[in-house]
């Protein structure tokens, strides 16, 4: 990426991960005001929500050269099951413990 098409796609991941914590915040209200079957599509949605943020503050850290890519991040392979209805993708998880490593640095 050239340095202008790299700030450009800063300035959109930025924009779509305030986005989705808006969503977010958007969701959790929903979901403590509802019970039964449609808190359990609401929390759904909130836990992809959840798996769209981490992605995209993965994205962005790559973008900034602070994150190696690598296939094994993204591959379909890696993902928890078949069904995973309630789990957050087993990517994510290794994605967000990515980010916690990162973060811990800069704050050291």
């Amino acid at each position: 990426m050239d340095p202008v098409e790299r700030a450009q796609f800063l300035a959109s991941i930025s924009e779509a991960a305030n986005l989705i914590r808006q969503v977010q915040n958007e969701l959790r209200r929903a979901r403590s005001a509802c019970h039964g079957e449609l808190f359990e599509h609401v929390d759904l949605a909130f836990t992809r929500a959840y798996e769209l943020l981490v992605r995209a503050d993965w994205m962005r850290q790559v973008a900034l050269d602070n994150l190696p890519v690598s296939a094994g991040d993204v591959a379909p392979e890696n993902r928890e099951g078949p069904d995973r209805r309630r789990g957050v993708d087993r990517r994510i998880a290794g994605l967000r413990k990515l980010l916690r490593q990162l973060e811990n640095l800069e704050n050291a």
